[in-house]
């Protein structure tokens, strides 16, 4: 504005110059007044061109100013944002931090209440393959526990962090180290004394890393505990199915004997029957050939003989060829053996043997001290079914709990007697006493 003021004073300097020199020598004066004019020109084309850009200046300048005012505050906002984001990530911090310590203690006490939950099962009803796949998920569930983001659960805290998790591996690889050896001789027998050691182990070693504040988590022993157990009852599960095995073959056996004996038996019938018909037919020849009455009468008497002989042959026939066809029928026997296995434990067995005593005869072999005494003797075209009843019935009455195959029972003669008569019928003969000769004989025999 001020340029502006100036070239103005002077155009009217050099008019008024020009004219002062006009005055004195006319002539002369055309030549500052040419220039006065030339300068006047350029004034005003000078004005025309910069008067915009002055005022685009102006312009420029109080936007400029409006723009420093907006970026002042849009920095205040900025450290605004800056500061509450600050605080935000500091309550996110403390909060995570809150969040991981009650994480932490709900995962050890969910753990710890799945490790004793998870594993509840009866031992009849599961295979080896099944307690194995529960072992492995035990694994599983130690390996998490022992992952590297875990370390703190069981660590105290200290300044030397590097040092405190150096130590709390090297607690774990001993901890493993001893429980994996006791796990791995763990058998039916020594089942106790294997806890007991864990928990000396788990004492001892937490004792000698007292120092550096570390310990093994409780989670961990727990589920040592438990693998303890699981090993346990898989060594057990393995002998069991080793006799479950045994005794199928056995059962197996005795089925393809019976099925011998049937059809021994019926080659024997097939035989006597041709026998008795060809003795008829001869006899029947003789009495016709002879005009003897007292031949006729002893030809004719031979003959009803031979004739009800072999009704009986072809109904025994029949018989043995129903037993043959039915895999279900068969006897059920209940038998026991007090020298043996004492006093009201009884045997409840199911033979298709033609003659049931072979089966027992066999079970009284050097496997026993003494005869099995037998109480009843049930034939059934359904003895399987009778069998599996009486079983499912005085299930809690087992011997052996464990093994569900064994058919020992101890429980008193009449509830057997009462349960036979209303699941099979009421002319089943029983006997109460056993006779026990041997073992009778023996004892009398010690007592001298």
């Amino acid at each position: 504005m001020k340029k502006e003021i100036l070239k103005k004073q002077w155009v009217l300097w050099t008019i008024l110059v020009t004219s002062f020199f006009s005055i004195g020598t006319p002539g002369i004066a055309i030549i500052p007044f040419s220039l006065s004019i030339y300068a006047l020109s350029k004034l005003i084309l000078v004005n025309k061109f910069v008067e915009p850009d002055l005022v685009t200046l102006q312009n420029l300048k109080e936007k400029n100013k409006s723009i420093n005012i907006e970026n002042q505050k849009i920095k205040r906002e900025i450290q605004e944002l800056k500061n509450l984001k600050k605080d935000l990530i500091s309550s996110i911090e403390e909060g995570t931090k809150e969040l991981e310590h009650i994480t932490s203690y709900l995962n050890d006490e969910l753990f710890k209440y799945d490790i004793e939950l998870t594993y509840p099962f009866d031992l009849v009803e599961v295979d080896s393959s099944q307690i194995n796949t529960y072992i492995k998920k035990l694994q599983m569930k130690e390996k998490e526990l022992l992952n590297l983001e875990e370390v703190k659960i069981f660590n105290v805290s200290t300044e030397n962090k590097r040092h405190q998790n150096a130590q709390a591996k090297q607690i774990i690889r001993l901890f493993n180290a001893e429980t994996s050896q006791l796990i791995n001789k763990v058998n039916s027998k020594n089942i106790e004394s294997m806890q007991n050691k864990i928990f000396k182990s788990y004492e001892g070693i937490n004792k000698i890393f007292e120092t550096d504040n570390v310990r093994i988590p409780e989670t961990l022993l727990d589920i040592k505990l438990e693998m303890l157990d699981l090993m346990h009852k898989y060594q057990v599960k393995i002998e069991d199915e080793k006799i479950i095995r045994r005794e199928e073959r056995a059962r197996l056996k005795e089925i393809e004997q019976a099925e011998k004996e049937m059809e021994k038996k019926l080659k024997e019938l097939d035989k006597d029957i041709r026998h008795h018909n060809n003795e008829i037919k001869k006899l029947t020849m003789y009495l016709n050939n002879t005009d003897l009455q007292v031949e006729k009468e002893l030809y004719i008497e031979k003959i009803r003989e031979l004739d009800q002989s072999l009704k009986n042959l072809n109904s025994e026939r029949e018989n043995v060829e129903d037993r043959k066809d039915n895999a279900q029928s068969g006897f059920v026997y209940i038998i026991s053996n007090i020298g043996s296995f004492g006093e009201n434990v009884y045997k409840i067995g199911v033979t298709r043997r033609l003659e049931p005593m072979d089966r027992i005869n066999e079970l009284s072999s050097a496997s026993v001290p003494f005869e099995f005494d037998v109480h009843a003797l049930i034939f059934s075209e359904n003895a399987f079914e009778l069998k599996n009843k009486l079983h499912e019935y005085f299930k809690k009455y087992k011997v052996n709990k464990v093994n569900g195959r064994k058919e020992f029972f101890k429980v008193n003669i009449n509830e057997i007697k009462d349960k036979v008569l209303s699941e099979h019928n009421s002319t089943v003969q029983f006997i109460d006493e056993p006779k026990a000769i041997q073992y009778r004989e023996t004892l009398r025999l010690t007592s001298l």
